[in-house]
């Protein structure tokens, strides 16, 4: 048993350090996206979430030009 909440807890901070480097690439909130990455079941949702928005950071280069 403890083997199985050692893996789900190093599942679920995995999963937030995904959320981090994500919202850390693409522009978004990085302590907003970090947080929710950290509720566990709802991390999926916001990792799945992170892989589709888009790029901040080269839509205002986009803009600017």
């Amino acid at each position: 048993m403890l083997s199985l909440s050692l893996f789900l807890l190093l599942a679920n901070l995995l999963i937030a350090y995904q959320c981090y480097r994500y919202a850390n690439t693409k522009g978004y909130p990085v302590k907003l996206f970090t947080g929710l990455g950290l509720l566990p079941y709802f991390n999926l949702v916001v990792w799945v979430y992170l892989l589709f928005l888009p790029n901040l950071t080269t839509a205002k280069n986009i803009e600017q030009a």
